[in-house]
């Protein structure tokens, strides 16, 4: 009888075991986390993402100025788009416009014991489209005004937003609800990834550290990034933008054309850069920026156009336009040879013309040679050295990347990002090359 007890119980425990290892075999994942590899992935440069209004909306940089000698500052989208969120549900309590700077004040000035942030944009950005960003209550008759520095003063008691304009002739005074010490609590939790900064004075305009021109201080060496790039096709967007299947005209070089009775597209295959144009729509401006801006954003993310390395760029106000230029790293993207920039032109109702480049990066490859960049201030003595070029016309100073064609003969089209040294110099973004700008 104990015999065949102890048969079953071992015929159980075989079948149990059994049952195990084969749950085991057909679960089994091998361990690749000792395994080194020189492909990452990335977010997309370019087409197919829905992204938010207030990523892509997001200032460039970020300066902490304590006292006469404490200035730091980042690029971090951790930090820009970190600090902002805490705001929201807060409220303003009155705003007022000055036509001239003298009520740009920063309490604790007087005794070098002032603390603020500067918030620094690539363009001219209205106040009610900031307002919207951060979700700040505000009564809807305050008078809408364009700015591209926001002078936040948090020294003590309540907050105050300084807007600048980029003439930096013209500020208004925005007084909120939130307490200082809510904000600075927000700011110091990121202190570690702040960096020195250094304020570059070029002109007038430019000449005390709530309107200098603010940059790292020494970068210091920088790596190329190589990526495999990859082309969207043309097709794809001409069925997205015209309601019927368009013509294509014969191709005039390196340019397609493709064009129905109310539209008409042209895709140029050498810089990768699509245009179309809608003939039914009329290039006039409706007059409000901040809807315009809406408009825009509403019809990209609409057609998938916007990926989450996007971020405004430039706005023209006289066009009714929007640039929106891709990002790595929290530095913008330009390039001399390759289309790099999304631009809508929006007319009284609907979009008049839309320009986009079709490539976008699929994978980063390696970090390639090392680039030594100059300090700031040697960037800012190059130029007031040399005899072509006007330092009192520098208005912006960036860190960005230059994106060309890798030097690599292969099946595959690889690009290079190399850190540079962007500079505006009248109204125009030039890269700088050491004696001078191009």
């Amino acid at each position: 009888m104990y015999k065949e007890w102890i048969k079953s119980i071992l015929l159980i425990v075989i079948v149990a075991s059994s049952a195990v290892l084969t749950y085991l075999v057909w679960s089994y994942e091998p361990e690749f986390s000792q395994v080194d590899t020189t492909i990452e992935g990335t977010t997309n440069i370019g087409q197919g993402e829905r992204v938010s209004f207030e990523q892509v909306m997001s200032t460039y940089q970020m300066v902490w100025i304590q006292g006469e000698y404490n200035t730091r500052g980042t690029t971090d989208p951790r930090a820009l788009i970190g600090i902002r969120e805490h705001l929201e549900g807060s409220n303003i309590v009155s705003m007022n416009v000055y036509n001239n700077l003298n009520r740009l004040d920063v309490r604790g000035e007087e005794s070098n014991d002032e603390e603020f942030l500067l918030i620094d944009y690539y363009s001219d950005v209205p106040s009610k489209t900031l307002f919207m960003m951060l979700g700040l209550s505000h009564e809807p008759t305050l008078p809408d005004f364009t700015f591209d520095r926001i002078v936040v003063d948090m020294k003590e008691g309540n907050v105050v937003f300084n807007l600048v304009d980029e003439s930096r002739s013209r500020v208004a005074v925005v007084e909120t609800d939130i307490t200082a010490d809510f904000l600075k609590g927000h700011v110091e939790s990121y202190s570690e990834i702040f960096e020195a900064y250094t304020p570059i004075i070029t002109n007038q305009q430019t000449s005390n550290n709530k309107t200098a021109i603010y940059g790292p201080s020494s970068p210091g060496p920088s790596r190329t990034e190589r990526f495999i790039i990859s082309q969207l096709n043309a097709d794809v967007m001409n069925r997205i933008l015209f309601m019927e299947s368009p013509a294509e005209s014969p191709s005039s070089g390196d340019v397609a054309i493709y064009e129905d009775e109310n539209h008409i597209a042209t895709y140029n295959s050498d810089t990768y850069q699509y245009n179309y144009t809608n003939l039914n729509e009329s290039s006039a401006s409706s007059g409000n920026n901040h809807q315009t801006i809406q408009d825009i954003y509403y019809f990209l993310n609409s057609h998938n156009g916007l990926s989450t390395n996007n971020v405004l760029f430039d706005y023209d106000s006289a066009e009714n336009a929007a640039t929106f230029r891709s990002t790595l790293n929290g530095r913008v993207v330009f390039s001399e040879g390759l289309s790099t920039a999304i631009t809508v032109k929006y007319g009284r109702n609907a979009v008049y013309e839309y320009t986009r480049p079709l490539i976008r990066t699929n994978a980063k490859v390696s970090d390639e040679e090392e680039v030594e960049l100059l300090d700031i201030e040697n960037v800012r003595y190059e130029i007031a050295l040399h005899d072509n070029f006007d330092l009192q016309k520098v208005s912006k100073i960036v860190l960005g990347y230059d994106m060309t064609y890798a030097d690599d003969e292969t099946d595959l089209e690889f690009i290079d990002y190399t850190p540079q040294w962007y500079v505006k110099y009248d109204g125009a973004w030039m890269k700088f090359n050491e004696g001078g700008l191009s």
